[in-house]
């Protein structure tokens, strides 16, 4: 029912569970509407997704449809993963895509699991019905570039953030190894990573390229 995807680049090594950008109403408004100093406005996957990457947004797509609505727990996959990766592209659709992940991840306790999001309502109505499993790691996509958060959002492990490479230099612990050899992110302890931002795509017309 799910399609799960061998990453490359910084991820090479980990499979991921993503979704469709290009679809995404929230993603739709916040690539069309953010500022040049919100990450939004520069948003990677909607350049790969629209450009090199066309081939995967069928398949991203039917998992957006099937998490959007309740999937039988028997009919989530089993991870064999160290670490894996959910919306490497995509974000959260609605709050049952939330809790679909709750599932996944009850069903796959060896297996931590790392969402980066940036729907705090989402997570916040999800935690109000949940107790999250231990291996499910909440992550929160703090947009604003140069704007550092000292600390995660309530309910959330951890967040990651973004800022101009020679800002905040003292702050910046994401420094460019492979997220399998890093782990940061995936691991207890640090709550806030923060990275140089890499603007290497594009900013590509989504109206005219679909």
């Amino acid at each position: 029912m799910l399609h799960l995807s061998t990453m490359s680049g910084k991820l090479k090594g980990m499979r991921a569970l993503n979704t469709d950008t290009t679809s995404n109403p929230f993603c739709i408004y916040m690539y069309e509407n953010s500022p040049e100093d919100f990450i939004c406005h520069w948003c990677y996957s909607w350049y790969m997704m629209l450009t090199y990457r066309k081939n995967c947004v069928k398949k991203w797509k039917e998992n957006s449809d099937a998490l959007s609505v309740p999937i039988p727990y028997d009919d989530l996959p089993i991870l064999n993963d160290v670490l894996f990766r959910i919306d490497a592209h995509g974000e959260l659709i609605n709050l049952t895509h939330m809790v679909n992940l709750h599932w996944l991840a009850v069903k796959n306790p060896g297996t931590t699991i790392g969402l980066w999001t940036k729907r705090k309502p989402f997570v916040r109505q999800y935690l109000k019905q949940f107790t999250k499993p231990p291996n499910l790691m909440l992550i929160y996509s703090n947009g604003a570039i140069n704007k550092p958060m000292s600390s995660p959002p309530k309910g959330f492990d951890k967040v990651f953030q973004n800022v101009s490479p020679d800002k905040s230099l003292e702050l910046q612990n994401c420094t460019g190894q492979t997220c399998m050899s890093c782990r940061l992110c995936y691991t207890q302890g640090t709550d806030v990573i923060t990275e140089a931002v890499k603007i290497k795509f594009k900013r590509v017309d989504a109206r005219r390229l679909t």
